[in-house]
């Protein structure tokens, strides 16, 4: 037994000196640091859940498969572990790296508490529930379970040609709503990206991580803490003296459907004078030329240009298809019990996709 255990552990120190390998090498070909973070071992108890794996890296959090002892469901587990300016010490607690990151840790485990009391506010089919939270190691865990599925970045990097039209609606027309429900609820996302769309092996699409969301009008804009994504982000987000509102997380869309329509992100919005525009004459064989117009005039970086709230912006993405608004679309989605004739055939390539 003891032999056994050892080879265990041996074989588990071999994983982690893998995965760390591999980090560098991700690292040294994206010109990025490596991640320095050390995850919780395998089989770490935790709160009555037994830590499997690390299947994802955020710049302030690690995301782990694990199982709920009690009920034996398969979670997923957000630990909030800021990269760079914090360490993993002995016994797996978390601490600022030294005295002078102390501020900025604790001001982002404050926006740490501000994703699940943002989730607590929201109750829509096309939003991840988070079911539990709680302290240990000195640092904090969000808890949801895990309904399997594959992120949309995931999924564009495994296509080489345009989504169908079908496929648009299909995926962003729930993700539209979702965020028609936040602003609602007066909160704004303010990350919106293809790694935060999650393709579920039903077909569904989710909205995930609200860890930068905030309150529309806050006049508090988050120092050093904002989560900003190159590409996605509109120039607003990079200047704290500029307003954030609808707009903001419209832009965020938008680009997430370039990236899927032009199979790339567009170009970097903070120092880039070349706005990124679909090519309407290249893609008009795969989209209504509507849609394209309604993408590329949310490009645009002078926020009065662009729609001035999501309602309008699906108005005009549906223009000319049989919903006439984002209403009709989910009233439509409804009577077919959320499976829409017309789009069948991509719901089996995205469930065989993800599955």
């Amino acid at each position: 037994m003891k032999f056994l255990r050892f080879n265990t552990k041996e074989k588990e120190a071999s994983r982690l000196a893998a995965e760390r390998l591999a980090a560098k090498k991700i690292a040294k070909r994206t010109g990025s640091r490596p991640d320095p973070r050390e995850p919780l071992p395998r089989n770490t108890l935790l709160e009555g859940y037994n830590i499997e794996r690390v299947i994802g890296r955020g710049s302030f959090s690690l995301v782990y498969r694990a199982v709920e002892i009690s009920t034996g469901n398969e979670v997923v587990i957000k630990e909030y572990f800021p990269k760079y300016f914090s360490i993993r010490k002995d016994g797996n607690t978390i601490a600022p790296l030294d005295g002078k990151k102390l501020f900025t840790f604790s001001e982002g485990f404050k926006q740490f508490f501000n994703e699940a009391m943002a989730l607590n506010k929201i109750s829509h089919p096309h939003v991840l529930k988070t079911n539990n939270m709680f302290r240990a190691n000195k640092t904090a865990y969000l808890v949801s379970l895990n309904i399997g599925g594959r992120d949309l970045k995931w999924f564009l990097g495994t296509v080489q040609e345009p989504m169908s039209q079908a496929f648009v609606f299909k995926v962003f027309m729930p993700i539209l709503s979702a965020l028609n429900f936040m602003h609602g609820a007066q909160l704004l996302h303010l990350d919106i990206k293809p790694a935060n769309i999650l393709l579920q092996p039903n077909s569904e699409s989710l909205l995930l991580d609200f860890g930068a969301a905030q309150r529309m009008n806050s006049s508090k804009r988050i120092n050093n803490m904002q989560t900003l994504t190159h590409g996605f982000a509109p120039p607003e987000q990079y200047d704290r003296k500029k307003s954030l509102g609808p707009w903001t997380d419209i832009y965020a869309v938008a680009a997430t459907l370039y990236y899927a329509i032009a199979c790339k992100p567009p170009a970097k919005s903070k120092d880039n004078d070349s706005e990124s525009k679909l090519d309407l004459n290249k893609y008009s064989a795969h989209y209504e030329p509507h849609l394209l117009q309604a993408v590329n005039r949310c490009l645009t970086y002078d926020p009065s240009t662009r729609y001035d709230n999501v309602d309008e912006f699906a108005a005009a993405l549906l223009d000319g298809s049989k919903w006439e608004s984002l209403r009709d679309y989910e009233m439509d989605a409804m009577k077919y019990d959320r499976f829409l004739e017309a789009t069948r055939e991509s719901q089996r390539d995205l469930a065989q996709a993800v599955a």
